[in-house]
């Protein structure tokens, strides 16, 4: 994996917790320098909101939510 330069553009996205497997949400074109700003907020808003629309089902936790970067190739590369 490589690492993000503030200058390119990346898809930063959201996915449920282990062993679940749905694409919670993406954001796409989002600036190098804004990736990490972007990861938070889809940590602390959409997971959380995400978790609490499936609490009845066990693993729904928004800190187990994984949030993966990826660049314009679609290859991932390390937050």
């Amino acid at each position: 994996m490589s690492a993000i330069a503030p200058a390119a553009t990346y898809e930063v996205r959201l996915d449920e917790p282990v062993p679940y497997s749905y694409v919670v949400t993406t954001k796409r074109g989002v600036a190098g320098c804004d990736v990490p700003t972007v990861a938070r907020q889809l940590m602390n808003e959409d997971a959380v909101r995400h978790a609490a629309q499936w609490a009845d089902f066990p693993g729904y936790v928004p800190a187990r939510y994984q949030v993966k970067v990826f660049d314009a190739d679609g290859q991932r590369v390390q937050l």
